[in-house]
């Protein structure tokens, strides 16, 4: 995890001294909804914070940050909290279909993709499931201002080397080294702050 702050810290810096025409960052924050088929248990207690950073009006990285709260009310279940921290890839996927055109620059599409590393805590469980995942998601857009934007975002977390179920119990018959490939899905909206010389030029202009 420090890796990941020193790297995010690294690149931050090195954009802050770039001079690019297409220079643009933003950072987003939103809440919502996390959901996941094994054991079947959802909440709305999903919210997510990000970086980003557009390398021309394409393709992006971004930082991000998400966080879910998964609670059942039951004592053979009493839920858990579920972290994790990502480096993802970003594509303008609106304007390679010249979306941004044909709606008058109202609307846009961001596909992004990414790695990342996540922990899973229960109070039913000692110690923390450290666990490895892939993300992908797709983020549309409603332009409001050269600074601003409302955003929605659907995601899929594949988690490696998860141990405990989100119902923050072990799976029948597993044993405290076994390992499952979790699933997180979230629905999240909220809102796209566009800063620095260019704004949002790289997403709608």
């Amino acid at each position: 995890m420090k890796v990941f702050f020193f790297a995010l810290a690294l690149l931050i810096s090195t954009i802050a001294w770039s001079q690019k025409s297409n220079d643009q960052y933003s950072l987003e924050a939103a809440y919502g909804f996390g959901a996941s088929p094994d054991p079947g248990i959802s909440d709305f207690g999903h919210y997510e914070f990000a970086f980003r950073y557009m390398i021309d009006e394409y393709w992006g990285i971004k930082f991000d940050f998400g966080s879910d709260r998964f609670r059942t009310g039951n004592d053979t279940e009493p839920g858990s909290d579920y972290k994790r921290y990502s480096v993802q890839g970003v594509y303008n996927l609106g304007r390679a279909l010249n979306l941004t055109n044909r709606s008058v620059k109202t609307f846009n599409f961001l596909a992004h993709g990414g790695l990342g590393i996540s922990t899973l805590n229960s109070p039913a469980i000692k110690g923390t499931d450290k666990i490895g995942n892939i993300i992908i998601g797709i983020t549309p857009q409603f332009h409001l201002s050269d600074s601003f934007a409302l955003m929605a975002d659907t995601s899929l977390a594949l988690n490696f080397a998860q141990q405990n179920h989100f119902g923050g119990v072990r799976p029948p018959g597993n044993k405290s080294s076994d390992e499952i490939t979790g699933k997180l899905f979230t629905f999240s909206l909220g809102i796209t702050y566009y800063f620095g010389r260019n704004k949002s030029n790289a997403d709608w202009r």
